[in-house]
């Protein structure tokens, strides 16, 4: 009887075993590799204005400024596209402009 009321007071502890990705190698800044703070497979997106060649955002052209909009009518932001920031304030005046005058759905 001893011997049982120390194996459950804890007198032999057993080793418990983790599963095999649940260590602290995910909680790591570099994705758990030794080498640290590297960025893999992420690139910087490129303005899809300036690659196309637009230097001027007409807020007539609403087949453009559709693109620029969520479909909750609201302009996306900048991370989520990828303009530049001086795009994005053209891009924004040209659709405040379009809904102004109902060229574009206002919410």
């Amino acid at each position: 009887m001893a011997e049982m009321t120390e194996a459950a007071a804890g007198a032999a502890p057993t080793q418990e075993r983790r599963p095999a990705g649940s260590g602290s190698a995910g909680r790591r800044p570099g994705g758990g590799r030794p080498g640290g703070n590297r960025r893999m497979g992420r690139r910087k997106k490129r303005c899809p204005l300036l690659e196309a060649k637009i230097d001027y955002i007409d807020y007539k052209d609403v087949k453009l400024l559709e693109r620029f909009i969520g479909d909750n009518k609201r302009i996306l932001p900048r991370r989520l596209t990828g303009v530049n920031t001086t795009m994005q304030r053209r891009l924004a005046r040209a659709i405040k402009r379009a809904k102004h005058i109902a060229l574009l759905p206002y919410v």
